[in-house]
């Protein structure tokens, strides 16, 4: 497939197949995704690929769990963000679900800022955390190399609220935490249009 095709093609998706995601198809595209820049090149994520339909309602039954305490405590006003709790756990109808890890990165830089008086806080901010832009571009590596090979794909980061319950459940251990949720499968090839601002509210030209 072609590079601009794949990228003007790729949609998020959110209604999947029961189509298997086979092995090996799994393993291109974790391995194409590698292949993105990484903070120093340390390539510091990882991947757990989740088939197994009792783990994922495991998982999908966490994040419900999680909601309803928060819609509990959230007060009634905010209680209706939790309504539409399916947006949370629609990877568990999925085929596929890869739950992507990361680990903070510190660089010569960084230990020069802290010597230097800086909080850790205030070293991200002048960062801009390079370790989560490290996963976004290993992540929407692996969204291009799944619809390369006519998968649909869901990026999710919602179901973070419950994040160290899910952690704990994968046997997710420190250093490493989640950064995100991938859900991947088949799907009926009918997507709409990808509505994008006009690049003259994105792009400034200096000459």
């Amino acid at each position: 497939m072609d590079f601009i095709d794949a990228v003007k093609g790729r949609r998020s998706i959110r209604h999947f197949l029961n189509d298997p995601v086979h092995e090996e198809d799994i393993k291109q595209i974790i391995q194409i995704g590698m292949l993105a820049p990484s903070a120093g090149n340390k390539q510091d994520w990882r991947v757990k690929a989740i088939l197994n339909p009792d783990l994922k309602k495991k998982m999908r039954d966490i994040i419900q769990s999680k909601t309803l305490f928060l819609a509990k405590h959230a007060g009634e006003e905010n209680a209706e963000v939790f309504s539409q709790k399916r947006n949370m756990t629609l990877f568990a109808d999925a085929p596929l679900v890869l739950v992507i890890s990361s680990r903070s990165y510190r660089s010569k830089i960084d230990e020069i800022l802290k010597i230097c008086g800086y909080s850790e806080a205030e070293i991200d901010y002048l960062r801009m955390r390079p370790d989560l832009q490290t996963i976004g571009g290993l992540i929407q590596t692996i969204l291009l190399a799944a619809y390369n090979l006519n998968y649909g794909s869901c990026w999710m980061v919602a179901p973070n609220i419950a994040r160290h319950e899910l952690e704990q459940l994968l046997n997710i251990t420190l250093p490493w935490s989640i950064a995100a949720i991938i859900a991947i499968g088949r799907y009926e090839k009918k997507v709409g249009t990808k509505k994008i601002r006009d690049l003259s509210e994105v792009l400034e030209i200096i000459l």
